[in-house]
């Protein structure tokens, strides 16, 4: 749960979140009027930083110390989501949208290096095996994908549309679950016996997603309209099977908290592929 004392840990990452935060919703979906494309092409480098980050996290390259929640590992995996969902891809869609050059891009990275140089300075963030040098190359070529995405997807290449759609499944489930885990509703245990219970939760979910939501994106790209239930209904067998078990495990009912956790991102990927549709037969015009 969330910490109640006040910490200078915390004040640093919330002033870093609410600039980047002021740098996406007034610049860019404020600004500009191609919001449909802006917000796949958001969701799309969220997913991407999101992947790019699950085998540092899974190999501990690095580690947050917010201070925001009171469980070390918790903590450590919401400083990796500030990040990966609202730091980076706010700096990459404000320079894909107003199609900023190679100049803008190093100077962002140089911002995000000299912050992490910082953290590490404070103590609010550690390399593990990771370097700064790994990052500002990362970031580097982070921002150069942005720009082909967001080109890819008002061109309407069908590859970038389809990862695009696998994208906005992915990291709607994976923030969900993130947030139901924050308020400790479920955690998966894949190990019998351990001392860092909540690494091997959140280090299992990225796995267990990728493959979860690579088989959804397939089924509902599927021209059959009955293979479009068979997500939720593979995600009802799978979620039971590990109940059973018990590597999952769940407070309270799994109907009033689990399910609906699965059930609203099934739901919202229609709407995601009826974005995605936009773009996809046809090379839309700069508007």
């Amino acid at each position: 749960m969330i910490k109640k004392k006040n910490s200078t840990n915390s004040s640093y990452y919330i002033v870093l979140a609410i600039v980047q935060s002021l740098l996406l919703f007034y610049y860019v979906f404020y600004k500009k009027k191609n919001r449909k494309a802006i917000f796949l092409t958001l969701i799309s480098m969220v997913g991407l930083a999101f992947h790019f980050e699950y085998p540092l996290y899974i190999l501990k390259a690095y580690r947050y110390k917010t201070k925001i929640l009171q469980n070390n590992e918790q903590d450590n995996s919401f400083g990796s989501v500030l990040s990966q969902a609202l730091y980076l891809p706010s700096a990459a869609i404000f320079i894909s949208t107003f199609q900023l050059g190679w100049k803008i891009k190093w100077l962002f990275t140089v911002y995000f290096v000299l912050i992490e140089r910082l953290f590490i300075k404070m103590n609010i963030f550690k390399n593990i095996w990771w370097s700064t040098p790994y990052t500002a190359l990362s970031i580097f070529i982070y921002f150069l994908v942005g720009d082909t995405w967001y080109r890819g997807i008002r061109n309407g290449n069908k590859i970038i549309l389809k990862l695009t759609l696998y994208n906005a499944i992915h990291v709607t489930y994976m923030s969900i679950l993130f947030l139901l885990s924050v308020f400790k509703r479920f955690r998966f245990e894949p190990l019998l016996f351990t001392v860092q219970p909540w690494y091997y939760h959140y280090a299992f979910v990225k796995v267990y997603l990728v493959v979860e939501t690579a088989v959804m994106t397939y089924l509902l790209e599927q021209k059959n309209k009955w293979l479009k239930i068979l997500p939720i209904l593979l995600i009802l067998m799978t979620d039971t099977f590990l109940k059973k078990f018990n590597v999952l495990k769940v407070r309270g009912s799994y109907w009033l908290s689990v399910f609906p956790a699965r059930l609203v991102p099934y739901l919202l990927s229609f709407s995601f592929r009826w974005l995605v549709n936009h773009y996809k037969n046809e090379r839309v015009r700069y508007e």
